[in-house]
């Protein structure tokens, strides 16, 4: 175990209560870093709704699984222009270089939240941030750069080509990915050069008792499962679509539907809609499925498909979508497709090789136990930052 680090996490929500990718992430780090013995502290806000941005939780210091978390109040924000920005950005792809500070101005800030940073960041090894998409998370960096690790989280999407993105990841103390391909997105693609950069990953929580499966084809009609927020930006209007033709062309599997949002499944005999289920209930459905479909074509990394994997299923996903296409090429654990006769093939495939599926699947169980989880993350962190700090101190006269 090396020394003790002393380290800050910097959210924009943050709690039992606030749901999300970099909610769930961010939590997971910092409760590992805690039970590895090291003086973890989230520097976030008092809000918990990402809509309304309401102070619903008292400013302050708490104590959430051992970590001590410190909660500030949003003091700003211009809703009705946000709105006009992420219409704007929605619907074409496309601000000016006017907009795009007009998005980070117009967001939801937290004026004392940056001041503590400001105040209180030298006194720590490092401080991370996340995500880029989060004008705060952007503001809260600029306040202590210079100590500043950002954990962006990145999506081929347009607001990661934004001219504030590039200026941020190139002036901050380092860089983590959560996979490869991202960081490929940023160095490559993008044309990004921060100072330093490294690929952390994002961990899995191990549940506390195995599921038991019955290999994903006796039950009484075989299935398919999407577990996640029902929303455009995660590619469900082509799921439908394609899951639609797969029964109309006598296909015999079904999609259960897992999640809550504005796109609910067609009232259709192909769809099973569950809504909002227990993590329970969504533990075992995934592990009674033939498969996980994860249609995003935006993931940095996919929380879903690691779990589905641990419950030993294989996952399908879109050629398109770099970082989860090459999550089932290293691990072996799934297929992907590219047109809606390639997804309805993939069905049959794995009805009709049972055995071979079930091993996709304790491959990709494999491949999280080996890669991802939290202990993993947690000791990948250890490695990078003393590494870093030694970088710096070899340079320094």
């Amino acid at each position: 175990m090396p020394q003790p680090l002393k380290v800050a996490v910097v959210v924009p929500r943050y709690g039992l209560e606030a749901v999300g990718g970099a909610e769930n992430q961010s939590q997971g780090f910092a409760e590992e870093m805690a039970r590895r013995g090291h003086h973890i502290e989230v520097w976030t806000t008092c809000a918990s709704d990402h809509f309304t941005w309401e102070n619903d939780t008292p400013p302050g210091q708490t104590r959430i699984n051992g970590v001590i978390v410190r909660r500030f109040p949003i003091t700003g924000r211009d809703a009705e222009r946000q709105r006009e920005i992420e219409h704007k950005i929605v619907t074409t792809g496309r601000l000016t270089t006017e907009e795009q500070y007009d998005w980070l101005k117009s967001a939801a800030h937290s004026a004392p939240l940056y001041q503590y940073i400001s105040q209180h960041a030298s006194q720590f090894d490092a401080v991370v941030a996340l995500p880029y998409a989060s004008p705060l998370a952007h503001y809260a960096a600029w306040a202590s750069p210079d100590n500043f690790i950002f954990w962006p989280c990145l999506h081929d999407e347009p607001y990661a080509y934004m001219e504030p993105i590039h200026l941020l990841l190139e002036r901050v103390w380092g860089v983590m990915f959560n996979a490869p391909e991202e960081g490929h997105l940023a160095l490559k693609k993008l044309k990004i050069q921060p100072r330093r950069s490294a690929v952390l990953g994002e961990g899995v929580i191990l549940p506390d008792t195995p599921i038991i499966n019955t290999n994903g084809h006796k039950t009484s009609q075989p299935y398919i499962a999407y577990v996640g927020r029902l929303e455009a930006g995660k590619n469900l209007l082509l799921l439908y679509d394609y899951m639609k033709r797969y029964a109309e062309k006598g296909g015999h599997v079904k999609l259960v539907v897992m999640g809550k949002g504005p796109l609910e499944p067609p009232q259709h005999p192909a769809f099973d809609y569950r809504g909002f289920v227990s993590d329970e209930e969504k533990a075992i459905t995934c592990a009674n499925a033939l498969a996980l479909c994860q249609p995003s074509l935006n993931e940095s990394f996919s929380l879903v498909i690691m779990e589905s994997w641990l419950a030993g299923r294989p996952v399908l996903v879109p050629e398109e979508c770099d970082v989860t296409r090459e999550h089932v090429r290293r691990s072996k654990g799934g297929l992907y497709f590219y047109s809606a006769d390639e997804f309805g093939g993939a069905f049959d495939w794995l009805l009709n090789h049972p055995d071979l599926a079930n091993q996709m699947g304790q491959n990709g169980r494999r491949y999280v136990l080996q890669n991802y989880t939290w202990t993993a993350v947690a000791q990948r962190f250890e490695r990078i930052l003393t590494r870093w700090q030694k970088e710096v101190t070899a340079i320094t006269p």
